[in-house]
Parts: structure tokens; sequence; C-alpha cells
């Protein structure tokens, strides 16, 4: 393998990888819920509901909501993302190392929508009952959200023949992914205790990647590798669900994500495996939902999202093919799950209060993979999650949700540099408020 080969293995894990990864702000390529009060309660919920963002849920949902209504809504997210790289210990090097530049810097984002470092998600919803068996809704969402960009600096260990500027030697180094979703929605009762629903879904997604031009020679389109503005991307995908009412206090809950099935990126074909592919990892998530009493109901949710399933995330970061070919090097993930829990209390008529936390179980890393390693920071462990409703009416609802990621460290070495250690950071922390209106 030559060093430059060498170079771009690692470099294209450790760094496109981790931006791309923590682009999508959460759960691999998934935010932790969506909406105000399913993500107050970490994102368990698919046996409960409280309003019409239920729909990117549970689409059978929307038959428990005693009344009509619509919410509109924002997540307003912040992250800090750091790399910091040790000076190498060894005194000499060998004449194919590549060592990272010496020092800790911090991703700086870089799009329109960024404002002081905060990104606005925005998300709405409205259902209707049609009649006793039968409701519809549409909800649209966004998934992602965070852009980071390491910024250019003077870099000495570059190759001579490069600006040696930034860590990958052209400059600033930063990547920008977000995906919109549009789902009209179709929910039925079966009989007084199963409901089904389903949702076909329109998926816009947008990618842009920069500073990657030193790997053109491992790449199948070298001229389609890097900065090549945003990419857009139509795709499609289908999501269906059902409840069901074991008695009065207990409510089982199933949801099923397709594939979403995207249109490749060709500005990124000599980046992406399977000539620019990116789909949308498909996902099964379940879970219980017991009234303990009628202020207090506790929720449990187990979800897996299959990684494995898109090329893009599951190939090797070691893969043989060149970038951009069907076997060429991805994400290197495997599939992960997590369990999430969430507390809900009814204070009074105008008061509730929400409480949720999320574990990633099963990470979706192969520890054996130094450069899969340090990319984990983008897949954060653990949240915490908090929210209050107030009703000044009976039709109107403000939400308010707090989520906490605390910072996230991992650690490796450098494969191609002697004793240099690499350390990537994470810690994330958002603000979601929300409008509802019933009818």
């Amino acid at each position: 393998m030559t060093r430059k080969t060498k170079i771009v293995n690692l470099v294209f894990g450790c760094q496109l990888l981790v931006l791309s990864a923590a682009s999508q702000a959460g759960l691999g390529s998934y935010l932790n819920g969506a909406g105000a009060t399913n993500r107050a309660l970490s994102g368990a919920g698919v046996a409960f509901a409280e309003d019409s963002m239920v729909i990117a849920t549970n689409p059978a949902g929307i038959l428990a909501l005693e009344k009509d209504g619509w919410v509109l809504g924002s997540i307003f997210l912040s992250a800090g993302q750091t790399a910091y790289a040790k000076e190498p210990t060894a005194s000499s090097q060998p004449n194919d190392a590549f060592v990272f530049a010496p020092g800790q810097r911090r991703a700086e984002p870089d799009v329109p929508a960024e404002i002081d470092g905060v990104f606005p998600i925005p998300f709405g919803a409205i259902h209707r009952r049609i009649d006793e068996r039968n409701a519809i809704g549409l909800v649209v969402y966004g998934n992602g959200g965070i852009n980071i960009n390491y910024k250019a600096f003077d870099n000495p260990n570059c190759p001579s023949n490069t600006p040696q500027q930034g860590y990958l030697c052209f400059g600033d180094t930063g990547s920008d992914i977000a995906q919109i979703f549009i789902a009209p929605t179709w929910s039925h009762q079966l009989n007084e205790r199963l409901r089904i629903g389903i949702s076909p879904e329109l998926i816009y997604q947008t990618i842009e990647v920069n500073g990657f031009q030193l790997f053109s020679p491992a790449s199948a389109a070298p001229n389609k590798l890097s900065n090549n503005g945003h990419s857009q991307s139509f795709g499609y995908g289908i999501k269906t669900g059902a409840t069901l009412v074991i008695n009065d206090q207990l409510t089982a809950g199933l949801t099923l994500q397709s594939k979403g099935y995207m249109q490749k990126h060709q500005e990124y074909r000599g980046l992406l495996a399977e000539q620019g592919g990116l789909d949308i990892a498909p996902y099964l998530q379940y879970g219980l939902a017991w009234q303990a009493n009628p202020s207090l109901t506790l929720l449990a949710d187990y979800q897996r999202i299959y990684f494995s399933k898109v090329k893009a995330y599951a190939n090797s970061g070691s893969a043989p093919g060149r970038y951009g070919d069907d076997n060429g090097p991805g994400f290197g993930w495997s599939d992960l799950s997590v369990l999430k829990l969430g507390l809900h209390y009814r204070v009074d008529e105008k008061i509730t209060l929400r409480f949720g936390y999320s574990d990633v179980h099963k990470k979706p890393l192969n520890q054996q993979e130094i450069i899969n390693n340090l990319i984990s920071t983008a897949v954060f462990d653990e949240r915490y999650n908090v929210g209050i409703s107030w009703s000044p009416n009976t039709i109107d609802t403000i939400d308010l949700t707090f989520n906490y990621v605390p910072k996230q460290e991992i650690s490796g070495n450098n494969p191609l540099a002697s004793d240099q250690q690499i350390t990537l950071s994470n810690k994330l922390a958002s603000i979601d408020i929300a409008w509802r209106k019933s009818f």
C-alpha cells in the first residue's frame, strides 16, 4: 500500500466520517426523536401520542389523539467538535509517515443557516380524523443540520506539492449534510385495540464536502471528489406503524422505516461508495407505554438502525476499492442499537413535564479498527432530555425542550506515524420550541 493510499484511508475515516456523522447530530444519521414533546422523552414514544408530530415516530399514533390539530416548531442546536493531535514521541519517523499537525483545533460552522453556532431545524405537522376509524395527516421535518468546518492553517507536514494549508493540505476541510422528510399519512383502526398507519415519504438530501483534493489518486472520479458545491438528491421511503392497546394501562407500539432510496450524488461520485450513493439507513423501533396513574406515564423503546444496508455506511474504511467504487471505502459502521426511556407527568390542566434518557446499547463501530475508533465521537452514547408544556387555554399549547449531550472523547494512535495519539471530542445542546393548536 502506498503512502498516499494509506493517508487517504486514514484521513477519510477520521475526518470525513466524523464530519458526516456529526452533521446528523445524533444516532449516526438520525436525530433523537421528532418534535418537541417526543424529543423531551428522548425519542421514546412509539406507543404514545401527544400531537401531530407522532406521525414521524409512528403513523398509527394519530388515532390516539382526542382532537384534530397542528404543530409548528424548530430545534435550535449547537455543537462543539475539537480535534487534538499530540506531538509524536518518537524522535524520527519512517519515510512514509504522515504526522497530523500537533495541537488542538476547533471546528467552526460555515453555512448560511447557522447563526453564531446555532442551527435551526424546523418541523411541522397536521392531522385530522375523517371518521371513527380513519385519520389522515402530513408531517415535515428535518434530519441533521450541523455543519463542521476546520479552517485552514499553515501545515508544514503536508507534501511540498500542495498548498500546505489545513489538516488535509488543501485549505478548509469540512462537510455539510442535511435531510428533509415530507410524509402524508393514513391511519386506520382495525378493531377496538389495534391501529395501523402508513406514511409514504419524499426525501430531500444535500451534501457538500471540501478540502479532499489530496486523495485524487485514490478516487474513481478525481474531479468528483471534493469542492463541488452542494449536491442535491431526492428520494423516497415508507414508514409503517402499529399500536396495540393491551389493557387500560398498557399500550405497545411498533414502527418500521424502510431504507431511503436516494438519487446518487453525482458531484461526489468519486468519494462516496456506489458512485455517489448515500441512501438513508432503515430502522426498527418498538416499545411500551404504561400509564401508572392518570398523571404519570412511563415509556421504554428499543431502536435498531441498520447501517449495514447502506454501503456508504457499512463498507470498511480500508476497503480495497477506490473511492466511489461499489467496494470503495465507507464509514465502517455496523448496526446500532438504542435504548430510550421517557417519563411523562401531567401536573395539572396547564402544565406537563417530561424527562428522557437514551443510551447507545450496541455501538456501530468496529473497535478493532483505529479509523472507526476515531469517528466514534460522532455517535453519542448518552443523552439527557427535559421538557415542559404550558396550555394557557383548551386549544393552545407551548412546548419547550432541552437536550444535552455531555462532552465525550475518543483517542487512538495514528497508524501512519510512530507514537502519535489523536483525540476527538464532541458535545451538543439544543432547545426545541413548538406551538400546537387543537381544533
